[in-house]
C-alpha cells in the first residue's frame, strides 16, 4: 500500500497510508493529513490514486506544492519522490514506508523553497579583509565602482592633455600653410610668401618727406 512520510518542522514524522482513493492535506482540522506550519492553507493539496497511478494536485495553496524542488499544479507520483507542501517536506513510497520511520521520529532539514543549497565554507574562495573606512554611512557596492577616486590615485593628465592640443593645432596651421604655397605656386607660378610680401609692402603709400631750407 502507498504511503507519504511527513517531516514536520517539530522534528517528528507522520506516515500516512493511503488507504482510500484521495488524501486531503492541509492546516484545517477536517483534512486526512493536518499540517500546523504556518506556510500550509487550509486546503492546500490532495493525493489520489487512479488506474494510471498516484497523482498530487495542489488545490491553488498561497506557497505551492513541490515535486523534487519544482512547483507544480498536478503530478504523478513516483517511488522516492520529495513532495513540499509549503515548508512541509514529504517522501512518497509506492509501498509501505520503511519500518524505522514506523519505530522513531526522525528529523530532515528545512530546505528552501527558491534558494539552493549554499557550499560548505571550506569551498568558497578566501577574500582580503575590507580596510575599514572613514565613519558615516557605508556606500553600497555600485556607488563604490562608481565613487570619484581620491586624489593621487590617478596621474594628472591635464597638462599633458593641453600640450598635445597645442602640437596638434600647431601641425593643422603648418600643414595648412604648406598646402596653401603649394597651390599657389603651381597655379600663380610664383612663391606664395614673396608675392604676399610684395602685394602688403605695394598697397601701403609711400611718404616723401622734403626738408625745406631756409
Amino acid at each position: 500500500m502507498a504511503s507519504v512520510v511527513f517531516y514536520m518542522e517539530d522534528g517528528t514524522t507522520l506516515v500516512h497510508k493511503l488507504e482510500s482513493d484521495v488524501a486531503t492535506i492541509g492546516r484545517h482540522p477536517d483534512n486526512d493529513v493536518v499540517l500546523t506550519c504556518p506556510s500550509s492553507s487550509g486546503r492546500h493539496a490532495i493525493i489520489k490514486a487512479s488506474g494510471d497511478g498516484v497523482f498530487v494536485q495542489d488545490l491553488g495553496s498561497s506557497n505551492g506544492t513541490r515535486v523534487n524542488g519544482a512547483e507544480i499544479e498536478e503530478a504523478l507520483l513516483k517511488d522516492g519522490d520529495r513532495v513540499g507542501f509549503g515548508d512541509v517536506q514529504s517522501v512518497f513510497y509506492a509501498g509501505d514506508a520503511p519500518s524505522v520511520l514506523e519505530e522513531k521520529p526522525l528529523t530532515t532539514p528545512r530546505f528552501s523553497k527558491s534558494l539552493p543549497t549554499s557550499a560548505p565554507v571550506s569551498a568558497q574562495p578566501s577574500t582580503p579583509a575590507a580596510k575599514p573606512g572613514p565613519p558615516g554611512r557605508p556606500l553600497s557596492p555600485v556607488r563604490r565602482a562608481y565613487s570619484k577616486p581620491s586624489a593621487g590615485s590617478y596621474p594628472d593628465t591635464s597638462e599633458s592633455g593641453c600640450m598635445t592640443g597645442i602640437i596638434v593645432t600647431g601641425l593643422f596651421v603648418i600643414a595648412f600653410v604648406v598646402g596653401l604655397a603649394m597651390r599657389h605656386s603651381k597655379e600663380m607660378n610664383g612663391n606664395l610668401f614673396e608675392d604676399l610680401k610684395d602685394k602688403i609692402s605695394g598697397s601701403m603709400p609711400k611718404i616723401k618727406i622734403e626738408r625745406k631750407e631756409e
